[in-house]
C-alpha cells in the first residue's frame, strides 16, 4: 500500500520545483525528503520524477499518481471533517469562515450563545475578505462561511441559509454638514466621500445605478466611486467618525456608535436598498449538529435585530 504521507512529499516537490524549497515547507531535512522520494519510487517500479538543473517535473506516471494523491487527500480531509462533527455539540468542533465587513458584526453574539449552551464544543473564528471565504470551505479549511450572499449564492457548489434582508442606511459622523441640511436628496451624497467594503462588481454597479438615477452626472464620481475602501466595519467606524465620508450600511452595523452619539443616520428619501447576509457551505456536506445549531442560533439573532429594526427609530 502506497503511504499517504510519501504522496504528500511528492504532491510539496512537484509544488516547490525543487528539493530544498520542498522540504523546508514539509519540516523536513533534504536528505530524508530525498529518501522518501526515492521509497515511493522503488514501491512504483519506475521514476516518478524527471531532475534537472533548475528543478524537477514530474514524469507521466508522476502526474497521474499526483492526481490520485489530490483525490486522496481531499477523502482524507472529509473524513477528518466528518469525525470532528460526528463527536456532536460536546466534544466536536465547528470553523466559521466570516467577512470582516457585516459578518464580523453578526457572528460574535451568535458564536458566544453556541458556546454558552455548549462549553465542551470547540469553535474556531477564521476572519478572511469574503472573496476568499468559498475557497476556505472547499479546502475544508472551514465548516460554514458567513457573509453578505450576493456572490456566493451564485455559486452552484455552495448551499445557502439567507437571512432576512437589512434595509441600508446612511451613516455619517455626529454633527456632519448633511446632518444640518433640512431636506437630503440622493444627488446629496455623492459631494462627499464615500467609504465601505471591497464591492463586487453587481454592488458598485448597483451603486452607479443610483447615483445616475438620482441624476448624478458619471464625471462627478470619484474612479471606483469609493474615496474610502476599508473591509473592517470596526476600522471604517473610526473613519466615518474622523472624517466627512459616509457610508451605506445596514442600521445594524453601526448600532452601538449610533445609541452613543459618535455617528448619526441621515434621513434620505427614497433610498430603498438593502442588503442580505446569511451562511453558506459545500453542497452535499453534512453540517452536523453544531452546525445545524449555529445556524439556528445565527436565525434567531437575525429575527431579534429585524424586530429591533422595525421599532422607530431616532438619529442621534
Amino acid at each position: 500500500m502506497i503511504d499517504l504521507k510519501r504522496l504528500r512529499h511528492l504532491t510539496a516537490l512537484v509544488q516547490h520545483g525543487n528539493f530544498h524549497r520542498a522540504a523546508e515547507a514539509l519540516h523536513l531535512t533534504q536528505p530524508a525528503l530525498t529518501r522518501s522520494i526515492q521509497a515511493l519510487e522503488a514501491h512504483v517500479g519506475a521514476p516518478l520524477l524527471t531532475r534537472h538543473r533548475t528543478g524537477v517535473e514530474p514524469t507521466e506516471l508522476g502526474r497521474l499518481l499526483l492526481r490520485h494523491a489530490g483525490a486522496l487527500e481531499g477523502q482524507v480531509r472529509d473524513l477528518d471533517r466528518e469525525l470532528r462533527l460526528a463527536k456532536g455539540l460536546d466534544l466536536g468542533e465547528l470553523r466559521v469562515g466570516v467577512g470582516p465587513w457585516g459578518g464580523s458584526v453578526l457572528v460574535g453574539p451568535v458564536v458566544g450563545r453556541l458556546n454558552a449552551l455548549h462549553p465542551g464544543l470547540q469553535l474556531k473564528l477564521v476572519l478572511a475578505p469574503w472573496q476568499e471565504l468559498p475557497e476556505r470551505a472547499r479546502a475544508r479549511e472551514v465548516d460554514v462561511v458567513l457573509g453578505e450572499l450576493r456572490e456566493i449564492e451564485q455559486l452552484p457548489d455552495f448551499e445557502c441559509a439567507p437571512l432576512s434582508p437589512h434595509q441600508v442606511c446612511v451613516v455619517a459622523r455626529a454633527g456632519h454638514p448633511l446632518t444640518r441640511q433640512p431636506s437630503l436628496r440622493t444627488a446629496d451624497l455623492f459631494d462627499w466621500p464615500l467609504a465601505g467594503p471591497n464591492l463586487p462588481e453587481t454592488a458598485l454597479q448597483a451603486l452607479a445605478a443610483l447615483a445616475a438615477a438620482a441624476g448624478v452626472p458619471p464625471e462627478r464620481l470619484r474612479p471606483g466611486l469609493l474615496g474610502v475602501t476599508c473591509d473592517s466595519s470596526g476600522i471604517l467606524s473610526q473613519v466615518l467618525q474622523e472624517s466627512d465620508a459616509l457610508s451605506f450600511m445596514p442600521r445594524f452595523m453601526a448600532e452601538d456608535d449610533l445609541r452613543s452619539g459618535r455617528l448619526a443616520t441621515l434621513a434620505v428619501p427614497g433610498l430603498t436598498q438593502s442588503v442580505r447576509f446569511g451562511a453558506a457551505w459545500l453542497r452535499g456536506r453534512t453540517l452536523g449538529g453544531a452546525g445545524e445549531k449555529f445556524v439556528a442560533l445565527l436565525h434567531a439573532h437575525d429575527a431579534a435585530l429585524r424586530a429591533a429594526s422595525s421599532a422607530p427609530q431616532s438619529s442621534p
